[in-house]
């Protein structure tokens, strides 16, 4: 899951940074599982995320043995259960345990080295908590000592009142275009709750027109 480092000069043109410096860049990105959700092989899948995510895993571990890639599981107070084929882990974990192992193991790399991990959607199968952790450990100085960059998208505006200043938000809107404005230039006070501003219409077509809401409505009961 891990992608190959990008130069700068291929980051400008994803972030618009500008930069004449060439320097590796650790990028991360979970955008391939944004409509799916897979374990991929790995060697090294943390102790400490599996019972953060999911306290009855007493062990998770693959093994490639003759060619093929076997998984090891094994719950709390059951027999271990060993898996041919790692797609069906999904009958065993829950998505969001599965996307949490493999967003965590990612964060932890970037944070080690600095860099940048992308998630599209990153609500997709997770609680607010987990996704309030995630952030969190990217705003902690004492953990990220790298300067690692956390990007996301996300329908979730509660999501956007972990952060104390707006210059890092975009709000993306389809007009004619997809746009992104920085929410410092619409928001320009920092004493709103950025879900509230969101939520209420404040910003300006974030939320479904009241007019649209009404005629949805009006056709379902004319359906019914």
């Amino acid at each position: 899951m891990r992608e190959k480092g990008f130069s700068v000069r291929e980051i400008q043109e994803i972030m618009g940074f500008e930069n004449p410096q060439a320097v590796y860049i650790e990028v991360s990105s979970l955008l391939s599982l944004t409509n799916s959700n897979s374990l991929p092989f790995s060697e090294d899948i943390s102790e400490d995320i599996i019972p953060f995510l999911d306290p009855m895993i007493e062990k998770l571990y693959f093994d490639r043995s003759d060619k093929k890639t076997l998984v090891h599981i094994k719950f709390k107070g059951k027999d271990e259960i060993i898996i041919n084929n790692p797609a069906d882990l999904e009958l065993y974990l829950s998505s969001g345990t599965i996307k949490g192992i493999v967003t965590f193991q990612m964060a932890r790399n970037v944070l080690k080295s600095g860099g940048y991990l992308v998630v599209d959607e990153i609500e997709n199968h997770f609680n607010k908590e987990i996704v309030a952790t995630l952030i969190r450990f990217f705003m902690d100085t004492r953990l990220n000592k790298h300067g690692g960059t956390l990007i996301f998208s996300t329908h979730y505006p509660e999501i956007l009142d972990e952060y104390d200043r707006n210059d890092s938000i975009y709000i993306m809107r389809n007009r004619d275009g997809i746009t992104a404005n920085n929410l410092c230039s619409l928001l320009k006070r920092n004493d709103i709750k950025k879900s509230e501003a969101y939520e209420s219409g404040l910003l300006d077509r974030t939320v479904p027109a009241y007019e649209d809401y009404l005629q949805l409505k009006k056709s379902l009961a004319a359906s019914l």
